[in-house]
């Protein structure tokens, strides 16, 4: 049994991060290995934030993460769990003004929490931001896109700079993409990042399933794929 109880699945809106949650849980399965998968908003999520002030995140989320280890620990089981390392938390504290030092701090402390799990983090990334949210439109449409800008143009970025339509969501997402990138290269277990995955699916997930063959079914010491 790999030593591996979870993997967090991360990347921008719209990177596919919800079916690349269930084909890895789908992959384990056929591996015979126990896993269960939790998407975004699945209210089963045992990492229920969705609702947590900004204010005090990390003292609200620490101690989630280390109630879910002290379960995890107990069971033979992986857990898959989506956006909830970073979406649902280090980007809306950036959404809230909140320093980049700070922001990374928290995600240092999200690793030591998470560390007896020996986690692994799969990151979908997208270096072309505007690229990634004008495919993300085409495919959700401008219903979405205003439900989307209903949501996060009243926190504190969009508020100080008196902006709230699409181009301020390219804005935002610009200025992210650098946090982000250094959340990653801190965080210190296994890892790896799939460039831009709606470009070949199948070559994404190839990368994605061979990474995971060393990863939790081999004893090669590295820890990062790019």
């Amino acid at each position: 049994m790999p030593d591996t109880r979870l993997i967090s699945v991360e990347g921008f809106p719209g990177a596919g991060k919800s079916t690349t949650t269930q084909h890895i849980g789908k992959k384990l399965q056929q591996r015979g290995i126990a896993c269960r998968w939790y998407l975004e908003d699945d209210e089963s999520n045992p990492i229920d934030c969705i609702d947590f002030e900004i204010k005090g995140l990390p003292e609200k989320m620490i101690p989630l993460w280390s109630r879910f280890v002290e379960q995890a620990l107990q069971e033979s089981s992986i857990t898959v769990i989506e956006s909830r390392l970073w979406q649902n938390t280090a980007l809306f504290m950036h959404m809230s003004n909140w320093e980049a030092s700070d922001i990374l701090r928290f995600g240092c402390q999200q690793a030591q929490a998470l560390a007896p799990l020996s986690p692994i983090l799969v990151y979908l990334d997208q270096p072309d931001t505007e690229s990634a949210l004008r495919r993300l439109l085409s495919l959700r449409g401008e219903k979405w896109m205003q439900w989307a800008l209903d949501v996060t143009t009243p926190y504190p970025w969009f508020q100080t700079r008196g902006v709230k339509d699409f181009n301020s969501w390219i804005q935002f997402f610009s200025e992210w993409q650098p946090v982000v990138a250094r959340l990653y290269a801190d965080w210190p277990h296994r890892k790896v990042k799939i460039h831009n995955p709606h470009d070949d699916w199948g070559k994404a997930y190839q990368q994605l399933d061979a990474f995971l063959q060393e990863a939790l079914f081999s004893n090669v010491m590295g820890t990062e794929h790019l």
